[in-house]
């Protein structure tokens, strides 16, 4: 199946945003770009990695053109593992983007785990932060 424009764009304007925050970001990675990170069954639409003072931090993005909470819980999410180096902390964070006026189809119960972010045309809207307390790897 295509990727479609919206989805396309929105990848863009995520991927954007997380490089200003220091990130290197892989789009759709067939495969995990480190032994240190793994996963089966599953690729997000985002990747990205960085390390700032000791702490190591892996994003994963989910983009949702019509979001759908049965189809975006099927992921196999939980198949990824991450490794922090011996000498650093470690975190996974996620985000959803889903675009502007959707909101409305996302249980906000995901935000114990999840950032939700609703996109514009060209930038992030607004940003909901994760409600639960930080993860470590």
């Amino acid at each position: 199946m295509a990727e479609s424009p919206l989805h396309r764009s929105m990848k863009g304007i995520v991927r954007a945003d997380l490089e200003r925050e220091h990130y290197g970001v892989v789009e759709e990675p067939f495969f995990p770009p480190t032994s240190r990170i793994s996963w089966s069954t599953y690729r997000p639409d985002l990747l990205g990695y960085r390390l700032e003072k000791q702490a190591e931090e892996l994003v994963i993005v989910e983009c949702e053109t019509n979001p759908n909470m049965g189809r975006f819980r099927s992921k196999n999410f939980a198949s990824l593992s991450f490794q922090p180096s011996v000498f650093s902390t470690g975190r996974i964070r996620r985000i959803l983007a889903v675009p502007q006026g959707r909101l409305h189809k996302v249980d906000l119960g995901l935000r114990s785990d999840w950032e939700i972010w609703m996109l514009g045309h060209s930038q992030p809207t607004q940003k909901l932060p994760r409600l639960g307390r930080n993860h470590p790897v």
